[in-house]
């Protein structure tokens, strides 16, 4: 039985990479329609400990970046899983998933 080569940086021989750190780091190493699969759950920015909160327009605009990034290194087979919930701020609840839909489709 063949091993499974796992990494954490991108190889192109690599049957999967798993990747903690700053996405578009990553993504600017791989060539277009590269990705069979992007799984990912990117902070909600709601200000746990591991995130720090900002305002819903910063967010957005750095959630586009790494979507487009990610559609572009998509194979045209390709499927993105983006787990998302909801955005709260002054008991003002935007549900995220909605919010950046248009994102992927642009």
């Amino acid at each position: 039985m063949d091993k499974i080569n796992i990494t954490q940086n991108f190889d192109p021989q690599a049957d999967f990479i798993y990747y903690e750190g700053d996405i578009l780091h990553l993504l600017k190493k791989v060539p277009d329609s590269f990705i069979k699969l992007v799984i990912t759950s990117p902070p909600y920015n709601i200000g746990k400990e591991y995130e720090s909160k900002v305002k819903i327009k910063e967010y957005l605009n750095n959630q586009e970046r790494v979507i487009k990034e990610c559609v572009r290194v998509l194979d045209n087979n390709g499927s993105i899983c983006w787990q998302v919930g909801n955005f709260v701020d002054n008991g003002e609840i935007i549900p995220l998933d909605i919010v950046l839909y248009p994102i992927f489709s642009s």
